[in-house]
Order: C-alpha cells, then sequence, then structure tokens
C-alpha cells in the first residue's frame, strides 16, 4: 500500500472533537467559567480572584457535565446491547450478528 492513499490523520482538534460529548462539555465549560468570573468580578473589582474562579469554574463545569453525559452515554449503550441480546433471542437465528457496545 502506497502512503499517498492513507487518509492523513486528523489534526489536535479534530480529534478532541471526535471523543463522545466533549464538544457540549467544552461550549458548556468555556460559557460557565466566563459567566460565572463576570459575574464575581462585577461584584468584587478583582481582576486576580475572578480570573482563578473563573478557571475553576471552567473545569468543574467541564468535568461535570462530560462525567454526566458519558455516564448517559454508556446506560445507553448497556440498554442498546441488551435489547439486541433481546432481539436475538427470540429471533432464534444465528445469523444476526451482536454489536459490541464499545463499537457504537
Amino acid at each position: 500500500m502506497d502512503s499517498s492513499d492513507a487518509e492523513p490523520e486528523p489534526g489536535f482538534v479534530k480529534r478532541i472533537m471526535l471523543i463522545p460529548c466533549m464538544r457540549n462539555s467544552l461550549m458548556y465549560g468555556i460559557t460557565g467559567g466566563l459567566g460565572i468570573g463576570l459575574a464575581h468580578f462585577l461584584f468584587t473589582s478583582n481582576v486576580t480572584k475572578s480570573t482563578n474562579i473563573a478557571m475553576g469554574s471552567y473545569v468543574v463545569v467541564l468535568l461535570g457535565t462530560w462525567g454526566y453525559c458519558r455516564y448517559h452515554l454508556a446506560v445507553e449503550r448497556s440498554k442498546s446491547y441488551e435489547l439486541q441480546k433481546a432481539m436475538h433471542n427470540r429471533s432464534g437465528t444465528s445469523k444476526i450478528r451482536l454489536l459490541d457496545p464499545k463499537d457504537v
């Protein structure tokens, strides 16, 4: 196989966006951090502390929404797999191939 036939590897940002739930989590984290940091700055006028609070809230919101989304994705995949098993058992045919939840 020629190396020119190979598909080019996606860039860093594209690889990050391919992670399930990451795009929404980043958006929520940026928005939440910016909003909380700006609100803290408007009430206290302390730039340094507001920046620290904005970064901390960004990390908390990012990890919270990503964990929540990944948990629900895992539950959904598990239910899908159980449904596939039930359909396979009911049909009785061996031609149906079950999908692994990690491949979905």
